[in-house]
C-alpha cells in the first residue's frame, strides 16, 4: 500500500515539475509576423515588435520579411498558410487577397474584437472594406494603408512640349491629344505609362484597366462585376471601349517599349527613374509613389513638389461625376492557425495604433486609414500629395473581391497584353475573355451586359 501511494505521489511531482518546465516554453513560443519586404513596412512592424514586447515581456516576436513582387509573395504566403506548422501567426496582406484568403479559412474572423475595440470608429468607412470580405460582410483584417490613383506627369516635359503645366484633362480623347503632341513635339520621350502586361500583375488590371472601366457609363458594376447579385459581366461596351483605347494608345506608340512592358520591375523604373529623368512625360499611377522621391527614399529627387503635376483619371466622355479612381491597400490579418487569438490581436492592434499608423502613412505615402491623421499637422507637412489624393476618395471605386477575383484578375492581364504586345484584335481578345471568364465562374455566375 505504501508502494503504490509513493508511486503514485511520484508521478503526481514528476508531473507537477513537467508541467512547470513546459509553461514557460509555451507561454514564451514566438509570435511570427510575416510581411512583403520594404523599408516603411519594417519599421512599422520594428515599432509595433517593441511596444508588444514592452507589455508581453514574455512573449518574442519573430519578424520574417519576404523580398518579392506582391504576386510572388502572394504565393509564398499562400504555400505557408496551408499548414499549421507554416503557417506566421501575423500576415501582411494585400487587400484584394482579403476576400479568397478568408474563404480558404487562412484568416480569423475578428469582426466581434473589433467591435470592441475603441479606436475602431477612427477607422474611416472606405478602408475597412479593405478588410472586410466581399462574400460575407465580416472583418477579417485590420488597414495599415489605403491608396487613389492619378495621373502623374514631368511639368518641364510638358511645358517643352507646349502643354500647361496646370493641365487637367476632361475626356479620354484629351490624354491622348496630349501624348500626340509630345510624341510630335519631344519624339525622344515616351508620352504615357499604363501598365498593360502579366509582368505588371495586379497594377494592370487594377491601375491599368479598371481606373478606366469605372469611368464608363455604370461604372464597375456595368462592365466588370454586379454587386447587385455578384454576376460578372461579359460582353460590356465599358470593357470594349477601355481595351480599344489601350490597343490605340499602344499602336501609336505612346506607351513605353516592350521590353519596359515586360519587365516586373516596370512600375520602379517609372517612378525612380523614368519620370523623374523626363524619359516618361506621364504615367498612371497610385498616391504613393511621391514617397520614392523623398530624402529618405529610394531615388531622392530635390524639388519635385514644383516639377511633378497630378492630374485626376477623367470618366471617358466627362460622363458624371467627371473623374474616377480605384482603391485598394494592404492591412495585418491573424492566422486562424496561430494558438492565442486574443495575443496574435493585440499585436494587430499594437500594430495598426495611432503612432505606427501614423509612420506607415508617411513613410509608405499612403492615404491614412484614420480619421484622428487627416489633420495631424506631420502628416500634412510630411506628404504634400495627401490633400490632392484624399480628395479623391469621393470617387473612388474598390475593386470585386470575391474569392475568384485572383483569377480574374489573371485574366483580365492577359486580355490586356493580347491586345497590345500581342497585336490581337479587340473582338478578338474580347471573345475569348467572355468565354474563358464564364467557364471560370460558372455560367450561374456570369451575366451579358444590359
Amino acid at each position: 500500500m505504501n508502494i503504490i501511494t509513493n508511486s503514485a505521489l511520484t508521478v503526481v511531482t514528476s508531473a507537477v515539475l513537467a508541467s512547470a518546465i513546459i509553461t514557460p516554453a509555451q507561454a514564451a513560443d514566438p509570435l511570427r509576423v510575416v510581411y512583403r519586404a520594404s523599408s516603411y513596412v519594417t519599421a512599422v512592424m520594428e515599432a509595433a515588435e517593441a511596444q508588444f514586447e514592452s507589455n508581453h515581456p514574455d512573449v518574442d516576436v519573430v519578424l520574417e520579411p519576404i523580398t518579392a513582387s506582391s504576386r510572388d509573395y502572394a504565393t509564398k504566403v499562400a504555400l505557408m498558410n496551408q499548414s499549421a506548422s507554416t503557417a506566421a501567426d501575423i500576415i501582411y496582406e494585400d487587400g484584394f487577397s482579403v476576400t479568397a484568403d478568408a474563404a480558404a479559412g487562412y484568416l480569423e474572423n475578428i469582426t466581434t474584437r473589433v467591435e470592441s475595440w475603441e479606436d475602431w470608429d477612427k477607422f474611416n468607412s472606405a478602408a475597412k472594406q479593405n478588410g472586410t470580405s466581399f462574400i460575407d460582410g465580416e472583418v477579417y483584417s485590420l488597414p495599415l494603408g489605403t491608396d487613389t490613383q492619378g495621373i502623374w506627369y514631368n511639368k518641364t516635359v510638358f511645358a517643352e512640349a507646349g502643354l500647361p503645366t496646370d493641365w487637367q484633362p476632361s475626356t479620354w480623347a484629351e490624354i491622348t491629344e496630349a501624348a500626340k503632341t509630345i510624341k510630335s513635339k519631344l519624339p525622344d520621350v515616351t508620352p504615357l505609362n499604363i501598365y498593360v502586361t502579366k509582368a505588371s500583375g495586379e497594377a494592370s488590371t487594377m491601375r491599368g484597366l479598371l481606373n478606366l472601366i469605372s469611368g464608363t457609363p455604370g461604372s464597375l458594376a456595368a462592365t466588370f462585376m454586379d454587386p447587385a447579385d455578384n454576376k460578372w459581366v461579359i460582353g460590356s461596351q465599358g470593357f470594349r471601349d477601355a481595351l480599344t483605347f489601350l490597343k490605340e494608345v499602344y499602336d501609336d506608340g505612346y506607351l513605353v517599349s516592350n521590353a519596359n512592358l515586360q519587365d516586373p520591375n516596370l512600375a520602379n523604373l517609372i517612378a525612380e527613374q523614368m519620370l523623374p529623368e523626363g524619359s516618361v512625360a506621364m504615367s498612371i499611377d497610385g498616391s504613393w509613389i511621391w514617397s520614392r522621391w523623398t530624402e529618405s527614399g529610394n531615388a531622392p529627387w530635390d524639388g519635385w513638389t514644383e516639377e511633378v503635376g497630378i492630374a485626376k483619371i477623367p470618366t471617358q466622355n466627362g460622363e458624371a461625376p467627371g473623374y474616377t479612381s480605384m482603391s485598394g491597400g494592404w492591412t495585418l490579418a491573424m492566422s486562424t492557425h496561430t494558438p492565442d487569438k486574443d495575443l496574435a490581436f493585440d499585436f494587430l492592434t499594437t500594430a495598426a495604433n495611432k503612432e505606427n499608423s501614423l509612420t506607415y502613412a508617411m513613410l509608405a505615402g499612403a492615404i491614412a486609414v484614420r480619421d484622428d491623421l487627416m489633420t495631424n499637422t506631420d502628416y500634412l507637412t510630411e506628404n504634400p500629395t495627401a490633400e490632392f489624393f484624399s480628395s479623391l476618395v469621393q470617387y473612388t471605386n474598390f475593386r470585386p473581391a470575391l474569392e475568384i477575383y485572383p483569377q480574374v484578375s489573371s485574366l483580365v492581364q492577359q486580355t490586356m497584353e493580347a491586345v497590345t504586345v500581342g497585336g490581337e484584335s479587340v473582338d478578338d481578345a474580347l471573345s475569348r475573355y467572355d468565354s474563358q471568364l464564364t467557364r471560370m465562374a460558372g455560367r450561374k455566375n456570369v451575366k451579358g451586359a444590359e
